[in-house]
């Protein structure tokens, strides 16, 4: 993989860590009332802040609204309500959104007598936004605020005749069914990149044994994976808080960006991934010749092109088509291979250095989750601002991320295109380097003889980070909020390995990395090679011994016969 394609992934990588703990959040639902008072299947998603005033949490609990249709203003003067009488106490109030923010506009409602006002989205807004506004504000409104989209809303008023409403907000599920699928994805996911992983090394181990085979003077092959160090995991780590800060002021630039080095990266991940199986089942070799293709600096062949072209293809249908009800399951499968991939290509030295990247992204991951609103104006946490769309208008939301529709029967649920449990890719792919690396180490430690089992370190990790997906799912069914994985998984994962290690005494070879079991199992395995010179030495020794032997008997019977 070229420099400059391996500093996306990793770059997308770094990102991806601080969106593990986002979730949906502020649906309520709108139903309208029959003029008998009872409800109807018509059903509607809002947006709704409980930071303003809080809905009740049944239908039977809230109270039948009539709703005032003045979408033809913005409700930002007081003076643009004249001429719209509003009868009783018992009215909500639907304008158009812009011109001014919705403190002020649920302010000017409450001045018009309303007892609830509705944001009517733009017709052309891609998603309905979450109310918001400063601390100052939120104890200011003794009125609901919602938000409610063009389309839904144009089918309301267009059912005819006086319209009446409810608004309640159902408490969110603590559990739900996808949590169970998060939880053996996610873990399979770790698994596949670490056998794969595993399994090149073991065809790497072969080939140079092939090549000392062939020549014994022949030296080792260089060490395999990006030569990280120290200093360049601080570099690293300084350039993602630079990036997550660029994102945090600039994201309706920024946004796009990343939108389009996912889309390049998704694409060549699922090349990657399928290329093994494609060569078994399409075992072309012919190689376009040189000039025949522009961009190409050396032969392509026929079967990889082929490949390719499809795999492109559904990064850039992604990109395309991100915003449709379906874009969930083709963002889910670029993103799966692109984790895979980069477990198994992306290899860390050695213990140390994966132990300080670890720690530092769960230091960095709880600073600006739970520090950084403390900083803010608005009390809110950078993170979570990035993770939401920012405060710009660009309506995108950044692509590092698996999306996985809730499966249960909450009527929330029906704001399916909304609620999803969210995972970030960083949560599988950063435990999913040690796990890697533990795979390695195994191939290694056995190969050399240092010892005989069977991936015992690669298991070790694995049950580590299913026991801390398993913790993280029980603490966001206990605090019912999202949390962020990595404090669950770094120290499920790595405490283990250290563990495991110093109970075999091999901790030094872990910490110090693969270049130095490679070594020790080299010197392992030229001990035992010179330990079977000796000992057949030994036995060519008794053997010439015992040939002198008996043509010392032969000669005596010789003798003995001449006399006779």
């Amino acid at each position: 993989m070229s420099a400059k394609l391996m500093s996306a992934y990793i770059l997308l990588l770094l990102v991806s860590v601080f969106f593990q703990r986002t979730h949906a959040v502020g649906n309520a639902i709108l139903e309208v009332v029959s003029d008998s008072g009872q409800p109807s299947t018509d059903k509607y998603c809002i947006q709704y802040n409980d930071q303003y005033q809080q809905l009740p949490k049944t239908l039977e609990n809230a109270s039948p609204l009539n709703l005032k249709d003045l979408s033809d203003i913005e409700g930002c003067d007081l003076n643009e309500y004249r001429g719209h009488q509003i009868s009783s106490h018992h009215t909500l109030v639907a304008v158009m959104r812009g011109n001014c923010s919705f403190t002020l506009k649920a302010l000017i409602a409450e001045a018009a007598s309303a007892r609830a006002v509705l944001v009517v989205d733009y017709a052309n807004s891609s998603l309905t936004p979450l109310p918001g506004g400063n601390k100052t504000e939120y104890g200011a409104l003794n009125i609901t605020l919602a938000v409610i989209s063009w389309h839904d809303y144009q089918t309301i008023i267009h059912s005819g005749g006086q319209v009446r409403v409810s608004l309640y907000a159902p408490s969110r599920p603590r559990w739900d069914a996808n949590m169970m699928f998060i939880i053996f994805a996610s873990t399979l996911l770790v698994m596949f990149g670490g056998v794969w992983a595993a399994y090149s090394e073991e065809q790497a181990w072969k080939q140079r044994s092939k090549v000392r085979a062939s020549s014994i003077d022949t030296e080792e092959s260089e060490e395999e994976g990006l030569p990280f160090t120290v200093c360049g995991v601080l570099i690293w780590f300084a350039f993602i808080c630079t990036t997550i800060l660029l994102l945090y002021f600039f994201y309706d630039y920024m946004v796009y960006v990343f939108i389009a080095l996912f889309c390049i990266v998704g694409a060549h991940s699922l090349y990657r991934c399928l290329l093994p199986l494609w060569t078994r089942i399409m075992p072309i070799n012919y190689d376009i010749p040189l000039n025949r293709l522009p961009c190409f600096k050396s032969k392509a062949n026929l079967g990889s092109l082929i490949l390719l072209m499809p795999c492109l293809t559904l990064g850039i249908f992604w990109a395309v088509e991100r915003h449709a009800s379906y874009a969930w399951v083709l963002q889910d499968i670029l993103g799966a291979c692109f984790c895979v991939y980069l477990i198994q290509n992306l290899r860390l030295p050695s213990l140390k250095i994966i132990s300080i990247l670890l720690v530092m992204l769960l230091l960095y991951d709880v600073f600006f989750v739970f520090i950084t609103p403390l900083l803010t104006s608005d009390g809110e946490s950078v993170m979570v601002s990035v993770a939401t769309g920012g405060k710009g208008g660009s309506k995108e939301s950044l692509p590092m991320v698996f999306l996985i529709p809730l499966f249960g029967d909450s009527p929330l649920y029906m704001c399916r295109e909304r609620s999803y449990s969210l995972l970030g890719f960083g949560d599988v792919i950063i435990p999913g380097l040690l796990v890697a690396y533990n795979a390695v180490c195994d191939v290694r430690l056995r190969r050399g003889g240092i010892h005989n089992g069977r991936t015992l370190y690669f298991i070790v990790a694995v049950a580590g980070y299913l026991i801390g997906m398993v913790l993280c799912m029980v603490s966001l069914m206990l605090m019912e909020s999202g949390q962020p994985a990595l404090l669950y998984l770094v120290p499920c994962t790595l405490i283990p390995t250290v563990a495991m290690a110093l109970c075999r005494k091999e901790l030094g070879l872990l910490y110090r990395g693969h270049s130095r079991i490679s070594a020790d199992s080299q010197d392992t395995v030229e001990s035992q090679v010179g330990a079977g010179h000796v000992q057949d030495g030994r036995a060519e020794e008794e053997e010439d011994e015992d040939e002198n032997g008996i043509r010392a008997n032969e000669h005596l019977e010789e003798q003995m016969n001449l006399i006779s």
